[in-house]
């Protein structure tokens, strides 16, 4: 490990290798902007596809399986909002944060084809999971090994942290899917001779449909668009048309695509995204110190092993991204500028700081831990390093793969809880909902529940009837919007159940009147 530390690294847009790529030896001019390495020639072509296939098919099965058991608010408020509606309906309106339009649109689609179900509902997010598998195969293969590549594929295909997002009804599989496939892209065109303006079109596609599906796509294009300024201003030669500029031609195509997407709603893009964050004062979840204790808990919580595996992982994941920064620092950077910009920004526009928003480099993350398994058994036993280190990877993704049924767990027990107070309550009971437990039990479940939204309204209620059930969930929350509410519920109820889920602070939570 030291002699990684101290050997000294390459100059940012360059790697280590012995002669100047094939094309443009003799010609700085017309020198691309990223002098890529070719990856190590450890697995042949056929060999690659037909082990990602069996990745991919082991992905699909573990991403259908269960498919439709326990949605959380996000989702079924998607479901009651937007899929269920008219077409035209969903592509013009944006009245919230919660609306992913792209997403909602598949999501018609699937319900109108396979009845309206969890199971349907969710079936987009599990393809495009799926399907950001094999780009991550892709995209691995042109910056490290084939083997590493299909390690880090096989981690993510059978991990449970990706099983549970290609199970969640939102974009954010989708917004993997592009981040990879639109990097993969932006090698090609920084480190090919000549490149061809349909990368940059297809760039364009990738990103403009990303940002369809989740605007928080807009910060990784920032930062690939920093990551290409800063390969621009390294460059000693100046930049020519087309070889150094052609991403940019990616960049802007992209933004003019996803604004003809976003016609029919722009009049209530800015005032929607400009909106308070959800849960309003509640300061706890823009705390960047809850942010990293929420996001190590939840790693935490899908290793098999928990906080021991974890610090594990990160020792490893520390020495693979040394290794990266080695071979190539300008690699390392489009990894990580993406989800730094992402990050900077959250904090500045003073945003809740939710650990999914940066779901999409969680494929990167693979790559990472998987250089970090290849660098340690280098240093282990080098002679037969390789074989070492497949060797820790199978076991890796095996262990993995034990985790994989919390997954499919349900998000939130909307459903026990319901059927609970069906069960316990008696003629004469009034049922109240608060904040987020309404759209599930009325909307969803079509119970005539009531909605109490302050203590006077609860207390209204409760004055009228012989015991009163009170439903809430993301009691955080609730104390954040309505702190009187949740005094009161505190001061003069008791929890008759609670029903757990995977989404962390999210369980259903049954108080009934002392």
């Amino acid at each position: 490990m030291t002699a990684i530390l101290t050997k000294q690294a390459p100059a940012f847009g360059d790697e280590p290798a012995s002669t100047p790529p094939s094309g443009i030896a003799g010609d700085n001019s017309r020198s691309p902007l990223l002098h890529l390495r070719a990856p190590e020639p450890d697995l042949s072509r056929a060999s690659f596809g037909v082990i990602l296939v069996v990745v991919i098919v082991a992905a699909l099965i573990v991403r259908l399986h269960d498919l439709g058991d326990g949605l959380w608010y996000d989702e079924i408020d998607t479901l009651v909002h937007y899929v269920r509606q008219p077409l035209g309906y969903i592509v013009g309106t944006f009245d919230n944060k919660n609306q992913h339009v792209l997403y909602s649109v598949l999501a018609h689609w699937s319900t109108a084809s396979f009845g309206d179900s969890a199971w349907a509902l969710r079936l987009p997010a599990a393809l495009l999971g799926v399907a950001s598998i094999a780009a991550l195969a892709w995209f691995g293969a042109i910056v490290t090994s084939r083997a590493e590549a299909l390690a880090a594929s096989a981690l993510l295909a059978l991990s449970y942290h990706h099983v549970w997002f290609s199970q969640n009804a939102r974009g954010y599989t989708g917004l993997m899917l592009a981040t990879l496939i639109a990097s993969g892209m932006l090698v090609k065109m920084t480190s090919e001779a000549t490149p061809k303006l349909r990368l940059a079109v297809a760039y364009a596609i990738t990103m403009g449909l990303a940002l369809y599906i989740h605007l928080t796509a807009a910060l990784i294009v920032a930062g690939h668009g920093l990551w290409w300024l800063a390969l621009i201003i390294a460059r000693r030669e100046r930049p020519i048309w087309p070889t150094a500029w052609l991403p940019f031609v990616g960049f802007a195509l992209s933004a003019v695509f996803a604004l003809v997407l976003y016609i029919p709603v722009l009049s209530k893009l800015l005032p929607t995204l400009l909106a308070p964050s959800v849960g309003g004062t509640t300061a706890e979840w823009r705390n960047p110190l809850w942010f990293v204790s929420e996001t190590t808990q939840v790693l935490a919580r899908g290793l098999p092993g928990g906080w021991l595996t974890f610090a594990l992982a990160v020792a490893i994941a520390v020495g693979g991204l040394i290794s990266y920064a080695r071979r190539s620092p300008a690699i390392t950077a489009l990894v990580l500028l993406p989800a730094f910009v992402t990050g900077t920004t959250i904090l500045v526009a003073e945003h809740n700081l939710w650990p999914r928003f940066f779901f999409f480099a969680a494929g990167f993350g693979a790559l990472i831990v998987m250089r970090g398994i290849f660098v340690v058994a280098r240093l282990l036993w080098p002679s037969r390093a390789r074989e070492l280190a497949l060797a820790v990877a199978t076991l890796v993704v095996l262990a993995s793969a034990s985790t994989v049924p919390r997954a499919w767990n349900p998000k939130q027990d909307y459903l026990a809880a319901r059927n609970f107070v069906d069960r316990a309550s008696r003629p004469g009971d009034a049922v109240v909902t608060v904040d987020m437990t309404e759209v599930p039990f009325i909307d969803m479940y079509g119970r005539p529940w009531l909605l109490a939204v302050n203590r006077e309204q609860l207390a209204s209620i409760e004055a009228a009837h012989a015991r009163t059930f009170v439903l809430l969930t993301f009691p955080v929350r609730v104390a954040a919007i309505s702190p009187d509410l949740w005094a009161y519920v505190q001061r003069n109820y008791i929890k008759a159940a609670e029903f757990r889920g995977t989404v962390t602070g999210g369980e259903i939570i049954v108080m009934t009147t002392r």
